[in-house]
């Protein structure tokens, strides 16, 4: 059982004692006593168990760190809680199950058109890999077409599959792109159905100008032009003007630029862009030090103010919808933490997304066709020296092992 109270006294010395004991076989009963059901948060002292057996449904507290790591095992005891109780109360779990009956349809008669335009602008000069790892994870996930936008630099840099077609945009200072590269981008969203932006773009000052100008979320400015309304720039695109934002993912340095941008939730259209932050950068967007205990409902709570699907990078990655929907997936890898790999699973959701999928189920199957690459890098080449980019040609292979299970 769990509990929501510290350890202590003769209690604590039996957890720790049969925490000691070697080679035991350890089964708790819903949760490990001394972790908190619903954080996951250890109190003072808790029981290292082999196998946890939930009644009914799977706690919070078991999938999120660090409880997950004293659950061992999870299996699940059904005891008739009707379907309505169990929607209440917990998170769904992200399986092969749920993620198949996301899957696209692939027709016979497709052709590249079919499967979608994915728009990247990420990298730069000193983060190539991160524009490569992401553009060939939205196409292994099964994008008909993936452009790369940005400087000119940054599209020279080596590594790219040859099948990435490549848009350049104007630079600003310090090779940075900047509104102007914003306007440009912005010409071609009528002709794309995804947008990625932000891995390793850079944080220079001009590029915070471009998330703004790209997203539609910069300030007015009021200035006055003889033959113009008070207020109109002749340099920015007029406001009738501006094409609707395809959905988007937003990562990594698009997300710290993002945070630097006061109240931006409030200029974004609702549930059209999908952030992927891991902690740390979800701390930068709330504006806080520290983060609860309990993830699902900090994400929860993120997705209801700002509107968007959050997804929550970790050993356990949160999704959540601003309705209130959370997915967890419980996809713990040490294969997964190395750099690159979250530039991937972005990449990976705007490709879905460019194939028609609404925002929180392209979260979801990404995230799910993501960890169950990871796991196929695991046992074949071990936890220890895997690169992000050998997730890369896995993904097609965590795809047809989906389908081959229909």
């Amino acid at each position: 059982m769990g509990t929501s109270r510290p350890i202590a006294g003769e209690l604590a010395a039996i957890v720790e004692t049969v925490n000691q004991a070697k080679h035991a076989l350890v089964l708790a009963i819903d949760m490990p006593t001394g972790v908190h059901s619903d954080s996951g948060a250890v109190l003072g002292i808790a029981l290292r168990a082999t196998t946890t057996v939930a009644t009914g449904i799977i706690k919070r507290g078991l999938l999120q760190p660090p409880g997950r790591t004293y659950a061992g095992t999870i299996e699940i005891a059904e005891i008739g809680l009707a379907l309505a109780q169990l929607e209440a109360i917990m998170s769904i779990t992200i399986d092969a199950a749920l993620a198949r009956t996301l899957l696209p349809a692939r027709p016979a008669d497709a052709h590249k058109g079919t499967f979608g335009k994915v728009l990247a602008i990420a990298g730069s000069a000193l983060y190539p890999g991160a524009a490569s790892l992401a553009t060939a994870a939205a196409a292994r996930v099964g994008a008909g077409l993936v452009t790369l936008a940005n400087g000119r630099g940054a599209l020279l840099a080596p590594g790219r599959l040859p099948e990435i077609t490549l848009l350049p945009l104007p630079e600003a200072d310090w090779s940075a792109l900047g509104e102007a590269a914003a306007d440009e981008a912005l010409k071609h969203f009528d002709t794309i159905q995804a947008l990625l932006v932000g891995p390793g773009l850079g944080r220079e000052e001009p590029t915070r100008l471009f998330i703004e100008r790209l997203l539609g979320i910069e300030a007015p400015r009021q200035r006055g032009h003889i033959g113009f309304r008070i207020g109109f720039s002749p340099d920015k695109p007029a406001e009738h003007q501006r094409p609707e934002l395809p959905p988007t993912v937003i990562d990594a340095d698009g997300l710290t630029l993002l945070s630097q941008i006061e109240q931006w939730w409030e200029h974004l259209p609702r549930e059209r862009c999908v952030l992927t932050p891991h902690p740390g950068e979800f701390k930068r967007l709330l504006g806080v030090e520290t983060l609860e205990d309990d993830h699902i409902q900090a994400a929860e709570a993120a997705a209801h103010t700002w509107g968007q699907i959050v997804v929550l990078k970790g050993a356990t990655t949160v999704i959540a919808h601003p309705d209130g929907r959370t997915a967890v997936n419980d996809g713990g890898n040490p294969a997964l933490a190395t750099a690159g790999t979250g530039d991937v699973l972005a990449g990976a959701i705007a490709g879905l997304l460019a194939q028609g999928l609404a925002p929180y189920d392209a979260a979801v199957l990404g995230v799910y066709l993501h960890s169950a690459a990871g796991r196929l890098v695991r046992d074949e080449l071990g936890d220890m020296g895997a690169l992000a980019s050998d997730l890369l040609p896995r993904l097609p292979l965590a795809i047809k092992a989906l389908k081959s299970t229909q």
